[in-house]
């Protein structure tokens, strides 16, 4: 005879105590909530971007989304998608005609859509090597940083060119690629580079300015957030593997930053960046 194991009770949502917060009011049997913008139907629209997108009519998709709808989802003539303009905007189209590297669409409806966070993010970074800093861009712009800003630091170890390099454009496209993916239909602003000293002089614009720190200067994240309850438009500052200067900190310190800790452990950029973002919107209720 055939050996059953016997049946076992699911674990307990509320087998951690710290998570039972999270937890206490809701049902076991409780149903998904269904975005009916981002869901007509129980499957999954593919989403493509068209930053021309008009209020009606028909629209010819071209380039690389062309190539993506056609070529790598392989969408046929009467399906219907999604397309969004990067500015709020999403679109529900059919598609009417196929050519080999471009798509004819009717567009049957426009609407105002907004999926952002609930405060709004300005992340200033200092480029990791390689790959890492693709990885930051694009997990950033999954949370829904509103812009971010490569930073110049003494001890920044990747020298950037200015606005217009291969490297930022490649960050755009992934930016673009990641707003696809995760259903926004704003997309992040990827800023020119900026020195150290010109952020400073700009940071008066923002409120509260979080400075990712592992110095003794630096206070818990949490103490940040209780003393700034209300943020207008917060700035996150990480800097190189290598940390900021003194010089750096004084200056940040001039204009009002707030030392971070992000824990004890010393966080590689990507990681420090992700994690702070992560953290306020959490502390801030997203």
């Amino acid at each position: 005879m055939t050996h059953r194991p016997q049946w076992q009770k699911p674990r307990s949502r509320t087998r951690h105590p710290h998570l039972r917060v999270l937890f206490e009011n809701v049902p076991l049997d409780a149903p998904q909530r269904l975005d009916t913008h981002h869901y007509l139907t129980e499957k999954k629209w593919e989403r493509f971007y068209a930053p021309l997108l008009p209020e009606k009519g028909d629209l010819w998709i071209n380039g690389e989304e062309a190539h993506h709808m056609l070529h790598v989802k392989r969408l046929k003539p009467g399906e219907r998608l999604l397309l969004f303009d990067g500015n709020g905007r999403e679109a529900v189209v059919r598609i009417v005609e196929t050519r080999r590297d471009r798509a004819l669409v009717a567009i049957e409806r426009v609407e105002e859509v907004n999926r952002e966070a609930g405060i709004s993010i300005t992340l200033a970074f200092s480029a990791p090597k390689g790959k890492r800093s693709e990885f930051l861009v694009q997990k950033c712009c999954e949370l829904g940083v509103r812009r971010l800003i490569p930073l110049e630091c003494e001890r920044s170890v990747v020298k950037l060119a200015p606005e217009g390099s291969l490297k930022a454009e490649r960050w755009r496209s992934v930016a673009v690629e990641a707003s696809k993916q995760c259903g926004r239909t704003y997309i992040t602003e990827i800023s020119e580079v900026l020195g150290f000293s010109r952020l400073m002089d700009m940071a008066g614009d923002y409120q509260p300015k979080f400075l990712a720190s592992t110095g003794p200067e630096a206070s818990p994240l949490s103490e940040g957030v209780r003393n700034n309850a209300d943020p207008r438009d917060i700035l996150c500052i990480v800097g190189p593997e290598g940390g900021f200067s003194n010089k750096e900190i004084d200056s940040a310190l001039r204009v009002g930053c707030i030392p971070v800790s992000l824990g004890p452990a010393v966080l590689r950029t990507e990681t420090a960046s992700v994690a702070l973002v992560s953290m306020l919107l959490y502390a801030y209720s997203i």
